[in-house]
């Protein structure tokens, strides 16, 4: 049995259905030298009950009754009290199977490496590539930031979540999630990444998800959309402090893909003041789009934009 004490982070809000299940299997796995933070996020249900209930029975089990304020926030509550050699998140809808940990923890001490991550049940979208049950990938974490990265790349890892992955605590040292803001994890991730050394990945699904209509990454396009062209723009200034290059081109070029998409979901969705900024970046940066790299598609799209907005938007509506 590898050693080592493992700091669980749940961010809980409104999700007494799923709740229990949730907790009874983090409770339950075959690791036992655990922490589990239960950060309640000002939940309106029953969810703050149901964690002091079962903090009654575990002594593992710390709660935390804060005003809510967010997931990226809970989760950082969470960090600031994990007090475990490594950390682990699971939301407070979703489960994991019990020998998750024991699974992930023995990964990193055998591969010596500082993010360990799972495959797992629940995705929006086809998985993008074939590979073998239990399959073990590893790699230089700075070669898995440009998978995560590269648009070119279509691959079930890394993924840009962070509850499938066991992370050594000494890569999250004064990181934390942009507080506030939905689609933390991407800069999140990325610099965690920089910290590590080796990443491995087990293509064994251990972690399920739920996936809901209400979730804040489900609702439809509305002015909270804009926290991710603001997480992706804390992560190419990140990259550009810390001189890594190449990195950073590839990490604009996903802003790139991504203002092209927003603007005309902002157009369609009326939000004016939205559109008039995402039409600002966009102008902004025209010379580097244009020289970016860019599929041919996305580069026709944008220079449509640039000699006739008009256009762009009549033609798109009719798709």
């Amino acid at each position: 049995m590898p050693e080592g004490k493992i700091s669980i982070i749940v961010p809980i809000y409104n999700v007494e259905k799923y709740l229990y299940k949730c907790i009874e299997t983090i409770c339950n796995q075959t690791y036992s030298n655990l922490e589990i933070l239960l950060i309640d996020d000002g939940s309106l249900d029953h969810c703050g009950e149901i964690c002091d209930e079962f903090a009654k029975k575990d002594s593992r089990i710390k709660v935390f009754h804060i005003e809510n304020s967010g997931q990226s926030h809970a989760r950082n509550v969470g960090l600031r009290a994990a007090t475990g050699d490594f950390i682990g998140f699971v939301d407070g809808d979703d489960w994991v199977h019990t020998d998750m940990y024991e699974t992930l923890l023995k990964a990193a001490v055998e591969k010596n490496a500082d993010i360990v991550e799972c495959n797992f049940h629940g995705r929006k979208e086809k998985i993008p590539d074939q590979m073998a049950e239990k399959t073990e990938i590893t790699l230089c974490t700075r070669d898995a930031i440009v998978r995560q990265l590269d648009w070119s790349i279509a691959s079930r890892y890394p993924s840009t979540s962070v509850w499938s992955k066991l992370f050594r605590r000494e890569c999250l040292n004064e990181i934390y999630f942009p507080d506030g803001k939905i689609h933390e994890e991407f800069a999140f991730l990325c610099e965690a990444f920089l910290n590590a050394g080796q990443y491995v990945y087990i293509n064994k699904c251990m972690y399920e998800r739920t996936i809901r209509n209400d979730s804040t990454t489900a609702e439809k396009f509305s002015s909270r959309a804009m926290d991710k062209i603001f997480v992706y723009q804390m992560r190419n200034e990140m990259l550009q402090l810390r001189g890594e290059k190449d990195l950073f081109e590839l990490s604009k070029q996903q802003e790139f893909m991504l203002l092209i998409h927003y603007v005309v979901q902002a157009k369609n969705s009326r939000l004016e003041t939205e559109q008039q900024m995402l039409e600002n970046l966009i102008i902004n940066q025209k010379k580097c789009i244009l020289k970016s790299r860019l599929p041919i598609k996305k580069k026709m799209q944008y220079g449509l934009f640039f000699i006739n907005k008009n256009l762009y938007y009549k033609l798109k509506g009719r798709t």
